[in-house]
């Protein structure tokens, strides 16, 4: 029965969702703009190949998938903030 699991017997290597995410993510946020230009691009050139392949490739450039609401409303969120943040 989990209700009685006493957490302090967990693996050292367990940690909370959070933590999981900012100790993978580390990398990414200490990259300077140049570093992230230079992934932007290989990402970008792999895209262009991997399309060229898809026998789809037209049927992929034309049917782009709907953008949930929920992500227009956080990017709207983000967009704001940086606007206030710039003042």
């Amino acid at each position: 029965m989990l209700s009685g699991m006493r957490l302090d017997k967990l693996p050292r290597w367990l940690v909370s969702d959070e933590e999981s995410v900012w100790q993978e993510t580390a990398h990414s946020r200490r990259m300077t703009p140049e570093e992230r230009l230079v992934v932007l691009a290989a990402v970008c050139r792999s895209s262009a190949k991997l399309l060229a392949m898809n026998e789809r490739r037209d049927y992929v450039l034309t049917h782009p998938d709907p953008i949930p609401q929920s992500s227009l409303d956080a990017l709207a969120r983000l967009r704001a903030q940086a606007r206030f943040n710039s003042r």
